[in-house]
């Protein structure tokens, strides 16, 4: 019988040089006749963009992974840029999965950049990205915006698959988003977790007491700081919870915690409608 772990023709599959997805997408937003259009479109590779019709002034589109999940090796590039007055949707079809990586692997890159030109709304709200035992990443969002303009970001973690029973105990992780307002640094938010013992460190209340799903939202604009009382009326509404929100500086951020994914997107669909001012949620969330 020929081992599990020996490929045809030898090779042992944690050294074999496998096939790594490679990525880029491109999107510029446009303003015609008072509607936000797509300018230039690039994607390539693993990389594809969809864009699903949408009642009002806004343009949205949807991310698509075609590789089917992101494992050691894969890199992926990504840059947005909103011209004045445009207001752009960024989601993805599904929830990312991020795979167990050998050792021999280098961690897989996601990096995206967005321009955010005067008066110009960007709001990139994705799936979550699920982390498989074992898994690496390395991933950083820089974004360079007008002080006029406005910026909504969602990223959350689920780190293993708590309904299937698995428990997480290797992870090398380091996520950042970067945020410049005319030129000058607001926000370095950086996550880096990095352990052979991840259910331990999560498990200690500073971390998130157990809780296997964390999200983060911010706002950034003029009027940031105003959303402040009405999020924490939504989330008192549906007290008990595990998220607070603060604000400062034409910035309004939101952290939580859930016991799984499930538990988290239902707090966060209920937040999103007050941060967009009533605007209909993305079309693949749409369930």
């Amino acid at each position: 019988m020929v081992p599990a772990a020996i490929r045809p023709g030898g090779a042992c599959m944690s050294t074999a040089v496998l096939q790594r997805a490679r990525g880029w997408f491109g999107l510029t937003a446009k303003l015609r006749d008072g509607q936000t259009v797509r300018g230039d479109l690039e994607q390539d590779g693993c990389c594809r963009l969809l864009f699903p019709r949408v009642d009002g002034a806004s343009l949205e589109a949807v991310t698509v992974n075609i590789s089917g999940g992101i494992v050691g090796g894969d890199r992926i590039e990504g840059r947005i840029a909103c011209a004045p007055d445009t207001e752009l949707l960024v989601t993805s079809q599904a929830a990312e999965r991020i795979y167990r990586a050998r050792a021999s692997d280098t961690p897989p890159e996601i990096l995206t950049s967005c321009h955010i030109a005067a008066r110009a709304r960007l709001d990139w709200l994705p799936h979550g990205t699920i982390f498989f035992d074992g898994s690496q990443l390395r991933r950083h969002m820089t974004v360079d915006m007008d002080a006029s303009s406005s910026f909504l970001f969602l990223e959350s973690r689920m780190f293993g698959r708590t309904g299937s029973g698995e428990i997480l105990q290797t992870l090398a992780l380091r996520d950042r988003l970067t945020v410049r307002r005319d030129g000058r640094l607001i926000l370095e938010d950086l996550v880096r977790l990095e352990s052979d013992d991840v259910s331990a460190l999560m498990a200690r209340k500073a971390m998130s007491a157990d809780q296997f799903a964390v999200a983060t939202l911010v706002l950034v604009s003029p009027l940031a700081e105003t959303y402040l009382d009405a999020v924490r009326d939504v989330l008192d509404a549906i007290a008990p919870h595990e998220f607070a929100a603060s604000a400062w500086n034409g910035m309004l951020v939101i952290r939580g915690v859930a016991s799984g994914g499930w538990p988290l997107e239902k707090t966060i669909r209920q937040i999103l409608p007050v941060l967009r001012d009533g605007r209909p949620m993305p079309a693949t969330w749409r369930s």
